[in-house]
C-alpha cells in the first residue's frame, strides 16, 4: 500500500508541475539547436516551453518540452516532438501508409494505433 501512495504521489505532482519530455535528434547543435523551431513544434506556441542543448557525447541535440498550461496534452507533445525529429533528420515527417494500406475491417486496429501511436510509448 504504502509503495501505491508514494507513486501517485509522484505522478500527482509531476503531472501538476507539467511534465518534460525529452527526444533526441540526431543532428549536431548547430544544425538543430539554434534557428527557428520546427513546424510542429511551433505551432504549440506559448502553450509549451522548449529547451534545446547538445546531448551528452556529442550525439546530437536534446530538445525537451513541458506544458505550461493544461491547454496542451502530454500525447501532443509528444507528437510534436517526434514530428520535429523526423523534419530535422530526414527533412519531412515520415507517416505510415502507401497502395497496400487500403482501410480493411481487418487492417482497422493497426490504423487506429499507427494514428495515435506518436502521442504515447513505443509503438
Amino acid at each position: 500500500m504504502t509503495a501505491t501512495r508514494i507513486a501517485a504521489a509522484r505522478r500527482s505532482s509531476t503531472q501538476a508541475a507539467g511534465r518534460r519530455h525529452v527526444i533526441t535528434v540526431n543532428r549536431a547543435f548547430d544544425e538543430a539547436g539554434t534557428g527557428r523551431l520546427p513546424a510542429p513544434l511551433a505551432e504549440l506556441g506559448e502553450a509549451v516551453e522548449i529547451r534545446r542543448q547538445p546531448a551528452p557525447g556529442g550525439r546530437g541535440t536534446e530538445i525537451s518540452a513541458r506544458a505550461r498550461s493544461g491547454k496542451v496534452s502530454d500525447g501532443d507533445i509528444r507528437r510534436a516532438l517526434r514530428e520535429a525529429r523526423s523534419e530535422l533528420e530526414v527533412g519531412y515527417v515520415l507517416l505510415p501508409g502507401g497502395p497496400t494500406t487500403e482501410p480493411t475491417p481487418l487492417n482497422k486496429p493497426l490504423r487506429e494505433a499507427t494514428a495515435h501511436g506518436r502521442e504515447g510509448g513505443l509503438l
